[in-house]
């Protein structure tokens, strides 16, 4: 297992907000935004103040909260790749057609990239994480035989 102090070792800094001597000028780009902002909220009041303005996708999904998205550790990783599997094999709807697809090539991709991963931390995982990409990978195996002689039937 890794160290804490590993954790702290690594560290990423957004440098967009700097200028050239490694200076702090959001605050400028601030200005800058709020100067476009109040530009192009002017333009659009000018085209037609009667007419609603339709919102775009784009404006709906930025106006939303983002979600938390949980921390990354091996379980999340894992659980993620399986739940393409699952995807992959017809498990999740679409949410806007409804439908259904089945991609075995993918799952099987999947599979075999879940598998490769567990190869190479073998040793290096706690029970848990071990018994979880092992049941998880004979789930997913079981369900692609499954689909895969259906297939092979039809």
């Amino acid at each position: 297992m890794a160290k804490e102090n590993d954790k702290e070792s690594f560290v990423f800094r957004d440098k967009r907000h700097q200028n050239e001597e490694g200076e702090d000028n959001s605050a400028d780009d601030a200005n800058n935004e709020l100067r476009n902002s109040s530009d192009n909220s002017h333009s659009e009041s000018e085209q037609s103040s009667d007419q609603p303005r339709s919102t775009t996708r784009e404006e709906k999904v930025q106006s939303q909260p983002a979600a938390e998205a949980p921390p990354i550790d091996f379980s999340t990783f894992v659980l993620s790749m399986a739940s393409s599997a699952v995807h992959h094999m017809g498990g999740f709807q679409d949410p806007v057609s409804g439908k259904t697809s089945i991609n075995l090539e993918l799952a099987k991709q999947t599979i075999e990239i879940l598998e490769m991963f567990e190869k190479k931390s073998e040793g290096n995982l706690t029970t848990e994480e071990s018994k979880l990409i092992t049941h998880s990978l004979y789930d997913l195996r079981m369900k692609y035989v499954e689909l895969s002689s259906k297939e092979g039937n039809n």
